[in-house]
């Protein structure tokens, strides 16, 4: 799988720009804020139908313009194709080849895309929503109906939420019905989901690390216990709802729930938020990613798009020379840095300077 070209017009600070990448390492250099960063937010963009920066689509439209407009050209199993995306404000608008569709969750799975951002940080000091955010998306882009349950879920909840706070049980069992059978859905990929990665979490930790750290991560289920069957999620759920309703009730929320999972990651058997150095989380961050890409290309013929934001500041010198020299074996990439200079190794890379949102 290889995005060719990218097309941008009134996204950020572009204008109008167009760039064609190399199928290999891509680097996006020149000074800060302005618009390398911008180019990979697109892209993710193309591949997630959201930002990595906001929640609001209308920061990404040009100041003083009404809509923004993406346009790429990809080939993927052998088949050139092409992907257009617009918002103006109110609607949204994506054209896969001949084929139109309202709304962006038809983008999931189709460009496959793992990002490595300084902002990952959080998923060790951030809370647990921030972990499972990096679960969910990881299995949106590998199972649409995942995404379908998730929604489910969170909608059924909002119903429950609002009966709890007006002290009103009539009806609230369909809504506990329909979150423990969509929770368990959720539960049971989640937790399949960290077994997969485990390994390649770890592998990639020991490579960085020169075999002397290795990182490991556990799911951790919020109300269902480690010894429940996975066979008897839906009915644990609907108990514990049931059973929490009356203090759930002088809060108005839903307290228990796969929206309440978390993710809790080791190193040497110790907790990496209280016991890891800066660099060893930084170090934690990294291999996650790794890992995620690793297991993405062994489930699929081609590897996803692999994404490095400020590249050159993640990593100890000697860790970012691993990763050096891991970047010509990881498909197409996409990094951004203030400096032209570094040292990778791959037969296939090219280097765009970017300033005032212009490609060079």
């Amino acid at each position: 799988m290889t995005l060719c070209s990218l097309f941008l017009r009134n996204f950020r600070n572009y204008r109008e720009a167009y760039i064609q990448f190399a199928p290999g390492v891509n680097l996006f250099y020149g000074r800060n804020a302005e618009g390398k960063t911008n180019l990979l937010e697109a892209i993710f963009f193309l591949s997630t139908g959201r930002s990595f920066r906001t929640t609001h689509l209308d920061e990404l439209i040009l100041q003083g313009e009404r809509y923004f407009y993406i346009e790429a050209s990809f080939s993927k199993d052998g088949i050139e194709q092409t992907l257009k995306i617009s918002y103006d404000g109110t609607s949204r608008h994506l054209q896969l080849n001949a084929t139109v569709y309202r709304g962006f969750l038809h983008l999931l799975g189709l460009l496959p895309h793992i990002l490595y951002t300084p902002e990952d940080i959080d998923l060790i000091r951030g809370g647990p929503n921030e972990r499972r955010r990096f679960l969910d998306l990881y299995l949106a882009q590998i199972d649409p109906l995942y995404v379908h349950h998730w929604l489910r879920y969170m909608r059924a909840m909002k119903q429950r939420n609002c009966l709890l706070r007006a002290h009103d049980e009539s009806g609230i069992e369909s809504w506990e019905a329909i979150m423990a059978l969509s929770g368990a859905y959720l539960l049971q990929k989640r937790e399949q989901a960290i077994a997969d990665l485990v390994p390649f979490i770890e592998q990639a930790s020991m490579r960085l690390s020169a075999d002397k750290e290795q990182l490991s991560i556990h799911y951790r289920p919020a109300g269902i216990s480690s010894k429940c069957p996975p066979g008897e999620y839906a009915d644990r759920l609907k108990k514990n709802l049931a059973s929490l309703r009356k203090k759930e009730a002088m809060l108005g929320a839903t307290l228990s729930g796969p929206h309440r999972d978390d993710i809790r990651l080791e190193l040497s058997g110790k907790e990496v938020k209280t016991y890891a150095s800066e660099g060893q989380k930084r170090s934690c961050i990294a291999s996650m990613r790794l890992g995620q890409w690793e297991r993405y290309s062994a489930m699929n013929a081609a590897p996803p798009l692999l994404s490095i934001d400020d590249f050159g500041v993640h990593l100890d010198e000697e860790r970012q020379a691993r990763l050096n020299a891991e970047l010509g074996r990881l498909g197409q990439v996409f990094l951004t840095s203030p400096f032209e200079a570094h040292a990778i190794s791959s037969t296939s890379f090219a280097k765009f300077h970017i300033s005032q949102g212009n490609i060079v």
